[in-house]
């Protein structure tokens, strides 16, 4: 498990530095990261920054009594949203604004204007901007009644703006927050999301997706095991075909075409998922995407993800490429490749339809993969990520149809794996792989050889 520990042991070392030793606050400061550093502790969620001024701090504190005076009066609106503003801005300068603020009671401070001007449109939507604000990098805060209020203003007659900010709210919640993520999942917020699919605004739908995957995400580094795939095991199964179908409802869409393709990825963590997105429809919706996107390196870049999650259910990979998925697949590789991470997305896709199929590599062959998969090895000779996603589509192509190799092999796949040996050590399987199945000259190390001799026991066989 990673050491972690609290601001305040932090805190309390950088103050030990300066007084102990006498370091200057920001050698102080160096000193301390290093210190812990050293000790293998994850300082991802630490402010390694100096702490606010105790004038900058009494300012605060006095704002923040100011709100809370004004929110148990009847206070005008725009008075009680310019005292949120003024709270905002500070939280806005950066972390250790922002830790000051909370370390001075603003959170609860905003719920109770949340609670007292609830139906307040203008009042919500300052609050909510002002709470995403001082929560952004410091969920800690989050508790129960926070987590009431996010349910209570997810109704789908409520505002679309206060909508719009629950639901930011909920996932800066989320992020690098295990136990925020579990307990507002508890709290049935899957019924809210699932009621608000039906919602006409691809905006509000798009927040929808970011919370969806904010639940499935794994990365608190003090917890040692999460929920992620406990949760989008449970909402793939009660959300995922509504999301498929998605994709016809907002096929012009772009930014929320790739939203969702990238929220169907995260939530397709078993294979009975793939069977529900195939079921749906959803391979021919793929490919109608990546048509009508075919010049999208975003777009594209996350059909290919999907793609590849999609072959890992026998039914689906050998389904694909009957749907004309074979000259899209060619054409979106070779007008996408200047863009390095799509084309290798496209490669692991690839590599994942032929695995063990040579129906899957004769239909992709036919349709002049291997020219795409050649030519980004060649755009790409220093790449190690590509090389190595190459060798893999290349061996997976070939090993089961041996008489691809004379195509592959006129388009100069030998020089450049030879040349790859040279360069990437480290992926010399892959590469070697590729040459053996290629039929080209290899020479493979042998991994364990025996001394030879007889083997002894500690007794006498009778």
């Amino acid at each position: 498990m990673v050491l972690v520990i609290s601001q305040d042991t932090f805190d309390n070392a950088v103050r030990e530095n300066i007084e102990d030793l006498g370091l200057e606050p920001e050698e102080a400061l160096q000193e301390a990261v290093k210190q812990f550093e050293s000790q293998g502790v994850d300082l991802s969620s630490i402010i390694k920054e100096l702490s606010i001024s105790p004038s900058v701090k009494a300012n605060i504190e006095t704002e923040i009594t100011k709100l809370k005076k004004l929110t148990k009066k009847d206070t005008p609106d725009k008075e009680l949203m310019d005292q949120m503003e003024i709270i905002k801005e500070e939280c806005d300068k950066g972390l250790v604004n922002r830790v000051g603020v909370g370390k001075a009671g603003a959170y609860n401070a905003l719920l109770d204007v949340l609670e007292v001007k609830k139906s307040y449109v203008a009042v919500e939507r300052t609050c909510l901007k002002t709470l995403i604000s001082l929560m952004n990098k410091q969920p800690d805060l989050l508790d129960e009644r926070g987590i009431k209020l996010m349910l209570t203003f997810l109704h789908i007659k409520t505002d679309f703006d206060v909508k719009k900010l629950t639901l930011r709210w909920i996932k800066s919640c989320c992020v690098l927050h295990e136990n925020n993520r579990q307990n507002i999942f508890d709290a049935n917020i899957l019924d809210k999301l699932k009621d608000l699919l039906n919602d006409g605004s691809s905006d509000i739908l798009r927040e929808v997706l970011a919370v969806c995957r904010s639940l499935v995400l794994d990365d608190d580094v003090r917890v040692e095991f999460g929920k992620a795939h406990e949760h989008a095991r449970i909402i793939a199964s009660e959300i995922l075909c509504p999301l498929t179908q998605l994709m016809a409802r907002f096929k012009g869409d772009e930014p929320f075409i790739h939203d969702l393709m990238l929220t169907v990825s995260a939530l397709m963590v078993r294979t009975e998922f793939c069977k529900k997105v195939h079921d749906a429809g959803g391979i021919e919706m793929i490919a109608e995407v990546m048509n009508h996107f075919s010049g999208n390196e975003r777009i594209n870049k996350q059909c290919f993800k999907l793609i590849k999650c999609l072959a890992g259910n026998d039914i689906c990979k050998a389904n694909m490429l009957h749907k004309n998925m074979a000259p899209t697949i060619t054409k979106a590789l070779t007008g996408n490749k200047g863009n390095v991470s799509t084309a290798v997305s496209g490669l692991t896709a690839i590599a994942a339809l032929t695995l063990r199929s040579p129906e899957n590599s004769k239909t992709l062959f036919e349709a002049d993969i291997p020219a795409a998969i050649v030519d980004i090895m060649k755009m790409y000779p220093d790449n190690k990520e590509v090389q190595k996603s190459a060798s893999r589509a290349v061996r997976n192509m070939v090993s089961r149809s041996r008489y691809q190799n004379k195509t592959f092999i006129e388009l100069g796949i030998d020089e450049i794996l030879q040349s790859d040996l040279k360069k990437f050590k480290d992926i010399e399987y892959d590469i070697k792989a590729a040459l053996r199945d290629l039929g080209c000259n290899v020479k493979f190390n042998e991994e364990w050889t025996g001394k030879g001799g007889a083997l002894t026991t500690g007794g006498k066989l009778s």
